[in-house]
């Protein structure tokens, strides 16, 4: 674990617990060595919540245009955050994620490729199945709840607000993460079948969480 990566879970983590009333179960689920963690997408600021809830050094994607504001582009590069042009993930960001999981590293992942307006699951796409066959390693659910009702939405996702999507709260609320048992990539063939199976029971384990 970087020194940086750790300097600031330490000094945040406090903060986050505080401040959004952050909650997390689940965290043994955790495995050691390469792992994706692929949550649901409400907010832009779903990475940072999830870099608190596992306690250990991720790197995700996150588009370019976040990097454009300080202190909140610090905080994410401190994240391992790699940028990735609006148009989607591309093979270069792809290759990037691959040399991540080579190298025995958590990635976080967000399936529906975009978040949520109304904060339902939407579909997922089966990127994340491949990089789990393909690399061989285990994909652990992870279900973010109470991030549309919280100050950081309103303060992040403003084109939500200007839609009308999103509104000041008036106390603070509790923001949760629950993480599911991993799905292991044995038995689901290297093809687009394969994938798509295994994001599929990926859709259908976070689906569970929220009702647990």
């Amino acid at each position: 674990m970087r020194l940086r990566w750790w300097l600031t879970w330490v000094l945040t983590y406090p903060l986050a617990k505080l401040f959004l009333g952050l909650r997390v179960s689940g965290r043994k689920h955790l495995v050691t060595g390469g792992q994706i963690i692929a949550a649901n997408h409400t907010s832009n600021f779903d990475p940072l919540i999830l870099g608190w809830a596992a306690a250990r050094e991720v790197y995700f994607l996150a588009k370019e245009e976040l990097f454009r504001y300080r202190p909140f582009a610090w905080l994410i590069r401190s994240w391992n955050a790699l940028p990735v042009g609006r148009g989607g993930v591309d093979m270069k960001a792809i290759r990037c994620c691959g040399a991540i999981l080579r190298r025995n590293r958590t990635l976080i992942l967000f399936p529906e490729g975009t978040r949520s307006r109304t904060g339902e699951i939407g579909e997922f796409k089966p990127g994340v199945g491949m990089l789990s066959v393909v690399y061989r390693v285990p994909v652990v659910p992870a279900r973010i709840s109470g991030v549309t009702r919280s100050i950081v939405s309103y303060w992040f996702d403003r084109d939500f607000v200007r839609a009308g999507l999103r509104t000041k709260p008036h106390r603070r609320g509790v923001i949760e993460v629950r993480f599911g048992p991993p799905i292991y990539p044995d038995g689901y063939e290297a093809n687009r079948t394969g994938y798509e199976l295994l994001t599929a029971e990926l859709f259908r384990r976070l689906q569970a969480l929220g009702e647990s």
